[in-house]
């Protein structure tokens, strides 16, 4: 039996990293910042593959970072995009929410963008809206070594991709960028940061290892625990953090 193999390469568009996975078939993950299909053109050039060649785009969740060249991707590359449908809206208006700050810093930076950050960010249309807690790429015929996890917190719609060799595809469910916080750990914008903790706690148990954030590099599942350990300590016993 042919062994199957996987590669995968990070793809800087503007201030977010998209990921793309290259089995069988290939996938970008996320869209990117508004305004930065450049940077995404530059990026496939980089590694040599075309973008006609991306089956799928798969959003970690419906954020302007993450949606804001989508539209132009799709015009692109003809890939067919594919969301959790709590999130969908956001796309297919091209009218995404800010996520609320969860840490003083992100407060901040929420209440900075809800005057500063405008984009133009243009409509487009989900091919698939699935509502899965967690589905295999390899089944779904793409031929990639992976699952696809609803992990709600930082968005309702929020989900991971996982492969079988535990690199997580984290979206905002993690960030190190140093605009965001200057140590990698939780998100500091979040919907439901004790949810944000449980879907963390579900990707460690599938055999999560090392993270791959949408923002900043790559670091181990262990910072990630040790977090879990720090907010369980400061808000133990089903306490929420103040507004």
């Amino acid at each position: 039996m042919k062994r199957l193999t996987l590669h995968f390469h990070r793809i800087p568009v503007g201030i977010t990293n998209c990921y793309l996975l290259c089995g069988e078939k290939i996938i970008l993950i996320d869209g990117g910042a508004p305004g930065h299909v450049k940077d995404f053109m530059r990026g496939m050039a980089r590694v040599g593959i075309s973008p006609r060649d991306i089956d799928l785009v798969l959003l970690t969740h419906g954020h302007a970072d993450h949606i804001g060249s989508l539209h132009q991707i799709q015009q692109i590359t003809h890939a067919r995009i594919a969301m959790h449908k709590s999130d969908c809206a956001w796309v297919e208006s091209g009218l995404p929410e800010l996520p609320p700050g969860v840490t003083l810093w992100g407060k901040t930076l929420i209440g900075l963008g809800r005057i500063l950050y405008k984009p133009r960010i243009l409509r487009c249309g989900v091919n698939y809206a699935f509502d899965a807690k967690l589905f295999s790429l390899m089944k779904q015929g793409f031929g990639i070594p992976a699952k696809v996890i609803h992990t709600p917190g930082h968005s309702s719609g929020s989900i991971c991709v996982l492969l079988d060799t535990g690199e997580v595809f984290a979206g905002d469910m993690a960030m190190q960028a140093w605009f965001l916080r200057w140590k990698p750990g939780l998100p500091v914008l979040a919907e439901d940061m004790n949810q944000v903790v449980r879907s963390w706690k579900q990707l460690i148990r599938l055999g999560a290892k090392r993270v791959y954030p949408a923002h900043g590099l790559d670091f181990p599942i262990e910072v990630i625990q040790e977090e879990i350990l720090a907010w369980e300590k400061r808000y133990g016993g089903g306490r929420k953090p103040k507004a």
